[in-house]
């Protein structure tokens, strides 16, 4: 069996002066396309790129409100008109979004009686550019254009009619809220107007509350008193029931007759009779008064009793009627409260809304900080940085050109190249008999 031979891995180094032999060998190629791309770029720069100009404005936005969130729930009436009659409140990212607007756009375009071929909304908005400085309510505005003086004209354009359109946009929306609450305001005064009607005729009614009061006050006055008179009774009622138990018990221990010896005048003998007992016919003459007295106790017990229940329910009618219309009544003045609150409420927030219509939000929000002078000197093209860009993009890539060509050329055109490839010593140099001819014919 043959023996089975291991690879051989061949470490690969990386000579410089390889490297170093192939830039200098293509060193014409990498100067003549570097120098080649640094002239286009200047050429272009300097005669075909047009130059761009920019203009600067700074507004300082003083009435920006905190980004937060608003919820329509737990909001009173007095919150909800408050709402309508004060000014817009506006996020300095909503001052931002209006910078650029079509209309604004469109208004400077009117204002400067620009070409509408030459600039549309879009095609101008794409010239200029609006960013918010971190941490300031301070917007920095730049245009861009062709011409200096027109960029300097179109920005300082652009901040007037901005503040304009925000004043016009305060307007607008400040009048909407006077006409809505104007008609809310009128709406409340019918309200008003018929609740009040509806309190009187209900106060003009024969069985009103106030009459209804005196009446249930009446009534449980003398409800009271009966009560009081039952009570009484009935404790005598008590008394008497008492004393006929009494003598009920007294009278069945005295007997009705009693033994009374007795002398004839005639004969003068005495014998023995069966008489009346007085006591007990005192005992009993009591007793029957006892009775008579708790008959009429009773009676008249009874007789307070109905007409103490004859007026807890009569008290109690007058008292049902009463808390109906009472609660009607409060309902009523309640609702007559709340329509006069309410119209004042919208009276004063309808004047406050006027004097924030009148309002120059476009001046009292907004101030131009800086205004847009005539640029000197153009930002675009950056002649500098392009030509440093196209030198060190020219060296780049035509340095990998180099390598390239060199990769791909795999002819001898010296010794050296021939024992670099082949690894063998070169021998002898044959000469080229045509250059020697040429030199010949030359002398």
């Amino acid at each position: 069996m043959s023996e089975q031979k291991e690879p051989v891995f061949v470490e690969e180094t990386i000579d410089l002066r390889e490297y170093v032999r192939v830039l200098a060998k293509w060193k014409k190629l990498i100067a003549l396309g570097t120098l080649l791309a640094v002239l286009t770029s200047a050429v272009l720069s300097f005669f075909v790129l047009p130059p761009v100009y920019e203009a600067k404005i700074l507004l300082l936005v003083t009435q920006a409100a905190t980004q937060q969130r608003v919820t329509s729930q737990g909001q009173g009436l007095e919150e909800v008109v408050g709402a309508l009659s004060r000014l817009p409140q506006m996020t300095m990212n909503t001052y931002l979004g209006q910078v650029k607007s079509e209309t604004l756009m469109q208004r400077v375009i009117n204002n400067l009686g620009l070409d509408p071929a030459l600039y549309t909304p879009v095609s101008l908005a794409s010239q200029i550019q609006a960013s918010v400085q971190k941490d300031a309510n301070l917007i920095e505005v730049k245009v861009r254009n062709g011409d200096p003086r027109l960029a300097a004209r179109i920005a300082n354009t652009l901040a007037q009619e901005y503040l304009k359109l925000i004043s016009e946009k305060n307007q607008e929306q400040m009048a909407r809220s006077v006409d809505f609450l104007q008609k809310q305001k009128e709406a409340a005064a019918k309200d008003l107007e018929k609740a009040i009607v509806a309190l009187k005729k209900f106060e003009e009614q024969p069985r009103g509350v106030a009459v209804l009061e005196e009446e249930f006050k009446g009534k449980t006055a003398e409800l009271s008193a009966y009560r009081a008179q039952l009570n009484a009774a009935e404790v005598q009622m008590r008394q008497l029931a008492a004393g006929v138990d009494r003598l009920e018990s007294e009278l069945v221990g005295i007997p009705a007759t009693v033994q009374v010896e007795k002398a004839d005048p005639e004969t003068g003998r005495t014998y023995t009779l069966q008489d009346t007992n007085p006591v007990y016919v005192s005992v009993s003459e009591q007793l029957n008064q006892k009775r008579a007295a708790l008959a009429e106790k009773e009676a008249e017990t009874a007789a307070l009793h109905e007409l103490v229940d004859r007026l807890e329910i009569e008290a109690e009618q007058i008292r049902g009627e009463l808390v109906g219309k009472k609660a009607k009544f409060e309902a009523l003045q309640d609702e007559v409260t709340r329509l006069k609150e309410t119209t004042s409420l919208l009276a004063q927030k309808t004047t406050e809304t006027q004097i924030a219509r009148s309002m120059d939000l476009g001046q009292t929000s907004v101030v131009v900080v800086s205004e847009a002078g005539i640029p000197s000197a153009p930002v675009k093209p950056n002649k500098k940085l392009n030509i440093a860009v196209a030198f060190v993009l020219g060296l780049m890539v035509f340095t990998g050109l180099a390598f390239i060509l060199e990769h791909l050329d795999n002819t001898f055109k010296s010794a050296d190249d021939v024992a670099r490839q082949l690894g063998l010593p070169v021998l002898g140099v044959i000469p080229d008999g045509r250059r020697d001819r040429r030199s010949a014919y030359g002398a």
